[in-house]
């Protein structure tokens, strides 16, 4: 028999711009179940989670990522690390999954990630979050490629066709899940029930409830595909 449980919003805390810590609560669950739940679903919270994230970036007079540009002090490199922390989450659906950004700021100026021009649909999570340092005489003027899933796929660039210069990295919006479980006496029953309690560390570009919820949805795809074979 399918044991009825909920899920309660227990702890919600927003630790900085893009960091964001939850706990909740799951049950009352069968004795014996705990551990298979809580497990899989941190292992989809971990990796089955997708995100925005900008993978490459082609900027004016960087022909490689190791040189410094005239008026910048940060190197390339400095500025694609940086643009690949930003944070990005979507206020609506957006149905293409690779998109465009541009960046165009003259000096003296610090440039911010609300500096970064976005597709409409994208927001960055920490508009302070500093890009690069720009003097009077320098300019920092380019495009960037922003893509949607969970890791960026290698197989899919190639520097040798295109000016972009390549970021790397992952998008997984989930950076920590933890997990306890308690055993509960029910009264009613005389059985024992258990309770999970899962924490979640994310970077503020998802809600924690929808980030269950497409664990979970990536769960269902994953183990359905099974029904077809043993059925």
């Amino acid at each position: 028999m399918t044991q009825k449980y909920h899920i309660d919003c227990l702890v919600d805390q927003l630790l900085s711009p893009t960091r964001r810590y939850t706990r909740f609560g799951l049950g009352p669950i069968e004795e014996g179940q705990g551990l298979t739940i809580a497990n899989n679903l941190r292992r989809a919270l971990l990796d089955g989670v997708p995100g925005w994230g900008i993978t490459s970036a082609s900027l004016q007079g960087a022909k490689h990522e190791f040189m410094v540009l005239e008026g910048v002090r940060e190197s390339v490199l400095e500025i694609l690390l940086n643009l690949r922390e930003v944070v990005l989450k979507n206020e609506f659906d957006v149905e293409t999954k690779t998109l465009l950004g541009f960046v165009n700021k003259q000096g003296p100026c610090l440039v911010y990630a609300k500096d970064l021009i976005l597709p409409k649909g994208l927001t960055v999570v920490d508009p302070n979050q500093v890009i690069a340092s720009i003097s009077s005489d320098g300019q920092l003027s380019g495009e960037f490629r922003i893509e949607y899933g969970t890791k960026f796929n290698p197989k899919s660039f190639s520097s040798k066709t295109t000016p972009f210069l390549a970021i790397g990295g992952s998008f997984f919006p989930i950076k920590r899940v933890n997990y306890t479980i308690q055993k509960e006496l029910n009264p009613i029953t005389g059985e024992d029930n258990e309770y999970v309690f899962l924490e979640l560390l994310t970077d503020n570009s998802i809600h924690p409830r929808h980030a269950i919820l497409s664990a979970v949805d990536y769960l269902f795809d994953l183990f359905n595909p099974l029904k077809g074979y043993l059925v």
